[in-house]
C-alpha cells in the first residue's frame, strides 16, 4: 500500500538509498575534480571556499534547476516535506540540510540517519525535506 507522507509526496517516489549514494557520489567526484582545476586558476583558498559555497546549497542553484549535479544524473530531487516543491532558491533550506555534513561526528551521525525507518538523513529531519524521483 502506497503511503502518503504529506499533499505531494508519497513513499513511492522516493529515490532508493542507492541512487541517493551515487548522486553524492558524483558531487564529491565533481567537487575534487573542479578544485584541483580551479585551484590552478584561483588558488587552492578560494577553490575550497567555492567547493564549500557549492556543498551547502546545491540543492538550491537555479542554474541548476535546484538540483546538484549528481541529483540531475540520478534524476532525484531534494523537494520540501509539506508540499513537494523543489528547493530552488531556497538557499536557507538547502543550508539547512547539508550543513551537518561539513562536522566530522555530526556528518557520520547525520549520513547513518538515512537507514532510518523513513530513510531520511538527520539533515532531511531538520530542514523537513525529502528525496524523491523527478516526475
Amino acid at each position: 500500500m502506497e503511503e502518503t507522507t504529506n499533499q505531494n509526496v508519497s513513499t513511492s517516489t522516493r529515490a532508493s538509498l542507492g541512487d541517493r549514494f551515487l548522486g553524492i557520489l558524483i558531487d564529491e567526484l565533481v567537487i575534487i575534480a573542479a578544485s584541483y582545476l580551479l585551484s590552478n586558476i584561483v588558488g587552492w583558498s578560494l577553490s575550497y571556499l567555492i567547493a564549500a559555497a557549492y556543498l551547502l546549497v546545491r540543492d538550491a542553484l537555479p542554474f541548476l534547476d535546484g538540483q546538484s549535479i549528481g541529483k540531475k544524473v540520478m534524476k532525484t530531487r531534494s523537494v520540501r516535506e509539506d508540499s513537494g516543491e523543489p528547493l530552488t532558491n531556497d538557499y536557507k533550506t538547502s543550508i539547512l540540510r547539508n550543513i551537518l555534513l561539513f562536522i566530522p561526528i555530526a556528518g557520520l551521525i547525520d549520513a547513518l540517519f538515512i537507514f532510518s525507518g523513513d530513510g531520511k538523513r538527520l539533515g532531511d529531519k531538520l530542514a523537513k525535506t525529502v528525496v524523491i524521483y523527478e516526475k
